[in-house]
């Protein structure tokens, strides 16, 4: 049967709600789409299409026409008038006021369309609930203040590690499609209202061969709203043109044909891959069940169901009210099917990832000597010590006068790096920091059990949001986007933060407001301390924006009440005199934290502001809430004017001042007792050119790290909370500036503060891990060369963690042969399994393979090798992902007759046993556990952990619960939360 318009035009939107329409990707959700494509198509083409035919086809108009045809005959049969008969009148009447059944069905279509495309919009599912005609209504909850953002309810999933690089290889060639920094960085790539930014090949210099290997550049620029695709085809044939070697125009030609585009090439297939990746958000729902489901109700009750039409009508009550139920049930059966893809990549952002390949970093005098010939012999190691630290090992004895070097043990083998751990008998408690390369809100979610409420302090550095700091956005929802990003991370921050733990956060003019309204709500803004104003870069004689200039640092406490007052120091007069003019005209910088007469909240806009008797123009916008400026800004004026002049122009218009002629922060002491929070200029803790001098320093020439904050910034803040112990966290860790300032001042004054770093970018291993290695081996630096050997005595470890991405390369869907029998036996169940229950049962084996279990140290995932996701089978660190997991703080973990034995407490104080065996039998696990005489029944431990099914005594704790526990049960529990 021939599709009518309507249903086209719902099969148009469903097909790009449900990604069909994508089927040339392959990376992400659009690999599960493109898996499950056929029983989605034959879903949403033939049971969805043919319900609602079915369902209209018993239509009460049809049996009325029946029943009137045969009024008819009957009267004309007795040889009556029929039209002069009470019933043929009354059936009439009946017909005329229903509709047919094709225009019922039309309008339940056109309905269907409406309904699902007004909540979708460029991949995602967002708030568009319209009040009236143009605008939209804010869920809202009798709240006193309620913060809202178009994405507050959805999770923020890219991540910027595909924006710079993206590499591939074919037929042994190397290609990288290269961002080119100089071009992101021009102020007019920034999207305005009528343009929107897209990727384009760079038209000077498309691409250049460097080592043998093809760069392709693009720039990424505002350029109007022309269709990605299109620059695509205008990039591969300028890329093509220009490239001289035969042998890399093969490769790019190379075919990697669709069902939809034969002749498609491997170029074509990865650019639109490197574009899509760059250019779409990604957001999951966190209740998009629910949300829909309520706009559903909303939806019926304002766009179906008109009182008016039908109160005088029963006919037409009972013909709405059936094109509304089966509207609803159909609505509801697409609904379920797309809340079931949903929960499964909530299910999977969510899940705690796995965690790839642990090694430490340790210093030689923590090592005992007996180990130094095995050392000596790794040439790997030494030839990095001489890559770091300019040291050149010819021997045993050169070990021993280096007693700072810094050992990897990535360089050794298992055997031999367990037998190192075995030598620390608290281990955890040794270690002085972690280093975790991973997107952070995954690794902030496997450390919640770790160090819930344990943090001392949290600084973070974010992307500000500008366009061009590798934080890429929809250009429709920029702040919403990133205020979902922020938020989700600083509320899982909060659950690590110590009670009279502190939160530093630097940020700048774009998203100043937006941040500190999101750590109110998650913080609480009673517990604000201070908006501290750094000066990133050194203040020339004449200004005419601030802004350039300064940054903000946001400072707020877990509980406000619990903390000791922060020592800050060189702190600033709150005015300084820029230049003086003629006429008595001069400019002076006003800084943040004035108190303002004229408005509580809002925006005073740059300008000249005029009285009777003077003129004062503001170079910058002041930004003003809770009745105190924000931001630092010029005034223009003749200062030289009467002083009651003065006052009485500013207090009408902007501020306070004091009799000395020069504008104050407060009019008295006791004034500034009353701000609950304050506003500081950090003078002389390092700029912009004093990071960039540093990095030079540590690496030389090849540091290309963009934006570090000065060490000096960083080791200040910390400073000034007075903790000298504790763990400091640092989720954007950048270049490791965080811990390079927490060695820096332990160095200073002998504490014992721990540095938790978490850095997501590539460069985690050519910068982020080789700058602390550096600084543990020296605190003076020169062209990447150590100039002293003042080293301290450390230890830390570090790990990768499994990607969202790694994650969806992982994912297959499978059916046992039982599951299938069960489908076509109970075949009114099957539509219930696959809108419902299908992907969430059949992808349940590729997350977590517990049938691998028994020999654990082989347990292998796909893991990206690169931006482009490339993967290998990568061997995943089960052992370390299940510590976490449990929380366990390790005390000792040895390698003892082939078993892995693991020992520590959770943070409820529980003391853990944990062994892992690879392979052994039930028979030899008894044997061992004999051996190292070790009982179920003694108070030693208060759980006992074995991989792999067993028979060793046991002892049942309460009646759910015993002492000797499996793991791959536990594993399964915590991994997901369930």
């Amino acid at each position: 049967m021939a599709q009518t318009e309507n249903q086209k035009k719902l099969l148009k939107i469903l097909n790009e709600i449900f990604q069909l329409d994508q089927s040339d990707l392959d990376f992400g959700i659009y690999r599960i789409m493109n898996t499950k494509s056929k029983e989605i198509q034959e879903f949403l083409e033939n049971d969805l299409i043919t319900s609602v035919a079915n369902a209209f086809s018993s239509n009460d108009n049809n049996s009325i026409q029946k029943e009137l045809d045969e009024a008819i005959q009957q009267a004309q049969s007795l040889g009556a008038d029929p039209e002069t008969l009470p019933k043929v009148k009354e059936l009439r009447e009946q017909l005329s006021s229903t509709t047919s059944s094709n225009n019922l069905e039309n309008e339940v279509f056109s309905h269907l369309a409406n309904f699902f495309k007004r909540y979708y919009k460029d991949g995602d599912f967002v708030s568009l609930r319209r009040y009236k005609k143009d605008t939209y209504a804010i869920p809202y909850e009798g709240e006193e203040v309620k913060l809202h953002w178009a994405n507050s309810d959805q999770y923020y999933i890219k991540s910027g590690e595909y924006f710079r690089d993206y590499t591939f290889r074919v037929n042994g060639k190397t290609i990288h499609l290269k961002l080119s920094d100089a071009e992101t960085e021009n102020n007019n790539n920034k999207a305005t209202s009528d343009k929107e930014r897209r990727f384009v090949i760079v038209e000077s210099n498309p691409c250049e061969v460097i080592e043998d290997e093809l760069y392709i550049n693009f720039e990424y620029k505002a350029i109007g709203k022309e269709n990605q695709d299109k620059l695509n085809e205008k990039a591969i044939a300028k890329a093509l043109e220009s490239i001289e070697d035969l042998d890399f125009i093969t490769a790019l030609n190379t075919l990697a044909p669709t069902e939809k585009n034969k002749k498609r090439t491997i170029f074509e297939k990865h650019l639109k891959s490197y574009t899509s990746r760059n250019s779409f958000d990604y957001f999951i729902h966190k209740d998009l069940g629910g949300f829909l489901g309520r706009e559903l109700d909303f939806y019926i009750k304002n766009e179906m169901l008109f009182l008016d039409d039908i109160m005088d009508s029963p006919i037409k009550y009972e013909e709405v009210m059936g094109k509304i139920k089966i509207f609803k049930e159909v609505s509801q059966k697409i609904i379920a099917f797309l809340t079931q893809l949903e929960e499964l990549q909530k299910k999977l952002w969510e899940k705690k990832k796995f965690v790839i390949e642990t090694n430490y970093c340790i210093t030689l005098d923590k090592i005992d000597e007996d180990y130094y010939e095995e050392i000596f012999a790794c040439k790997e190691q030494l030839a990095e010590w001489k890559e770091l630290f300019d040291v050149d090992v010819q021997s045993v004895e050169d070990l021993k006068e280096e007693k700072y070097l810094v050992l990897d043990t990535k360089f050794f083998d298992m055997k031999f790096k367990y037998k190192l751990l075995s030598e620390f008998d608290n281990l955890d408690e040794d270690i002085d920091g972690v280093l975790i390369n991973s997107e952070n809100f995954g690794a902030l979610n496997l450390l919640q059990d770790r160090y819930k409420e344990q943090v001392k302090t949290v600084y973070i550095d974010p992307p500000y949001n500008t366009g061009n700091d590798g934080f890429l956005y929809n250009d429709t929802y920029q702040h919403s986007s990133w205020m979902s990003f922020m938020y989700d991370r600083l509320a899982y921050a909060k659950e690590l933060l110590s009670n009279d733990g502190i939160l530093f956060s630097s940020i700048d003019d774009r998203e100043f407001s937006n941040l500190n309204y999101i750590i109110n709500s998650v913080l609480d803004s009673k517990n604000q301390i201070s908006n501290l104003i750094w000066k990133k870069k050194k203040q020339p004689s004449f200004l005419s924006q601030v802004a350039t200039v300064t940054e903000y640092v946001s400072v707020y406490a877990k509980k406000k009440e619990l903390i000791k007052k922060l020592s800050i120091d060189k702190i600033s007069d709150t005015t300084k005199r820029v230049d003086n003019a003629s006429n008595g005209i001069s400019e002076r910088i006003i800084e943040a934290g004035i108190k303002c007469k004229s408005i509580t909240d809002g925006v005073i806009k740059k300008g000249i502001y005029q009285n009777k008797t003077m003129n004062t123009e503001f170079l910058d916008d002041v930004y003003v809430k809770d009745g105190i400026t924000q931001n630092s800004f010029t005034a223009k004026a003749n200062f030289r004017n009467k002083q009651e002049d003065i006052t009485k122009f500013c207090l009408e218009k902007l501020l306070f001042l004091t009799e000395k002629n020069s504008f104050r922060r407060y009019t008295s002491e006791e004034e500034k007792n009353k701000n609950k929070s304050i506003t500081n200029l950090l003078l002389d803790w390092g700029d912009n050119q004093d990071s960039n001098n540093e990095m030079l320093n540590i690496f030389g020439n090849t540091s290309s790290f963009s934006y570090p904050k000065p060490t000096q910034l960083i080791s200040n803040l910390i400073k000034s909370t007075l903790y000298n112990e504790g763990i400091f966290l640092d989720y954007f860790a950048g270049s490791g500036t965080t811990g390079h300032g927490i060695i820096n001042l332990n160095r200073e004054d002998n504490g014992k503060r721990k540095y938790l770093l978490v850095e997501m970018g590539e460069y985690f291993e050519s910068i982020t891990k080789p700058r602390i290695q550096k600084v543990i081996y020296s605190d003076s630096w020169k062209e990447g060369k150590p100039t002293t050997k003042n080293g301290v005595s450390q230890i830390f470890k570090y790990f990768k963690l499994e990607s969202y991405e790694d994650t969806l390369n992982n994912l297959e869907f499978k059916k046992t042969k039982e599951q299938d029998e069960a489908l076509d036996l109970y075949g009114e169940a099957k539509e219930d399994y696959i809108l419902n229950y299908s992907l969430d049962v059949e992808s349940q084996s590729s997350l977590l393979n517990i049938d691998t279990f028994s020999t654990p140290f082989d347990y292998k995932l796909k893991i990206a090798t690169s931006s482009v996701g490339e993967t290998k089978d990568t061997n995943i660190d089960l052992v370390e992902t299940f510590n976490y997991l449990l929380g366990l703080v390790v005390k000792r973990i040895e390698l003892l007759k082939g078993y892995l034995v693991v020992e520590g407490q959770n943070l409820k104080k529980e003391k853990i046993l944990i062994i892992w065996r690879n392979g052994q039998s039930s028979d030899e696990l008894n044997e061992f556990f004999k051996k190292m005489d070790w009982s179920v029944y003694d108070r030693e431990f208060d759980t006992i952990y074995v991989n792999g099914d067993n028979n060793l005594d046991n002892l049942r704790l309460d009646e759910d619960h015993f002492k000797v526990k499996l793991i791959e049960q536990e594993f399964k529990k915590l991994m997901f939360g369930s």
